[in-house]
């Protein structure tokens, strides 16, 4: 009997502590108020709202989109090892929301730069978006450097040659290009075309550049982005996936632990060394979308 009335006592507490709680953090009433309908004091109120914490009734969590992306940048950085993240939240179906990503990336640029910083340059839609949102400037010693070949279609808007001079003149500095396409037919060709002086110095410079900026790919059954056209058709495909390739880099496939799956398509590019992108103190990559997080689901938690 006794237990029983225990039970109901403390399920009347309860009950009364789940009241107050959704009065006030529900319903926006304020401690007077509350203190008011229930016949207590204002301090009386204050306590219960206290307990209602502290026996689990409420729990209170911050769920702003900052706090999201700080927790993805945290397991970014622990997963990969990486020397920092920034996340910014992007819906896949609307293409305006990737402007947060890509002032982030411009953000991060500028805040690296030095007087005479060489930059390295890649391709794609993500780095001709960072490009477009940085401001015009005034690095007049900044010197801008094709970190990787052509892949000589119609659309320049994201061909490496063009981002290099576009990214140049925005901030007000210096470029040099990599005269050479993005592959060539045969590994032995990409041999000698390395040794030819204008293209081993303009990639050992974007090798040894101060800042590496690139985007980041997913290598899936559908294929590897536009970028590749040219070059990549169904075996291509099936042999990268083979090898495990989930991404790429600057050219390079890599697995789902960051190896470079060194096959024979990256011994055709002409561009910076895998070694020297994943060695590289200030590597700034750039991505979105739930295509490029797919194939690390489940080993990283970040969201688009």
């Amino acid at each position: 009997m006794c237990a029983s009335i225990a039970m109901a006592r403390q399920r009347r507490r309860l009950e009364l502590l789940l009241k107050v709680a959704t009065r006030y953090w529900v319903d926006g009433a304020s401690q007077a108020d509350i203190a008011r309908e229930l016949g207590y004091s204002r301090p009386q109120i204050s306590r219960l709202l206290q307990e209602a914490r502290e026996r689990g009734v409420v729990r209170i969590s911050v769920q702003h989109p900052l706090s999201r992306a700080v927790e993805a940048e945290e397991q970014l950085v622990s997963r990969f090892n990486l020397a920092g993240a920034h996340v910014a939240f992007a819906d896949d179906a609307d293409p305006q929301s990737t402007a947060p990503v890509l002032s982030l990336g411009a953000e991060l640029l500028l805040s690296m730069l030095k007087p005479d910083s060489v930059v390295a340059v890649t391709n794609g839609r993500a780095v001709a978006g960072v490009v477009a949102a940085l401001p015009t400037s005034r690095h007049h010693e900044v010197t801008v450097v094709q970190a990787i070949g052509a892949i000589a279609r119609d659309n320049h808007m994201v061909d490496s040659p063009d981002l290099c001079r576009r990214l140049a003149a925005v901030l007000g500095g210096n470029y040099r290009i990599l005269p050479a396409p993005l592959y060539v037919n045969d590994s032995h060709a990409a041999s000698a075309l390395r040794r030819e002086s204008t293209i081993s110095l303009t990639i050992s410079m974007a090798s040894h550049a101060d800042i590496i900026l690139t985007g980041i790919g997913a290598t899936t059954r559908a294929g590897a982005g536009a970028i590749f056209d040219l070059w990549y058709g169904s075996a291509e495909i099936a042999e990268l996936l083979r090898m495990g390739a989930v991404g790429h880099i600057g050219g390079h496939h890599f697995n789902a632990s960051g190896q470079h799956t060194d096959g024979n398509l990256c011994r055709r590019l002409l561009g910076v060394p895998f070694d020297r992108i994943r060695d590289s103190s200030d590597v700034i990559a750039v991505a979105w979308g739930r295509r490029r997080c797919q194939p690390f689901s489940g080993r990283c938690g970040a969201g688009s």
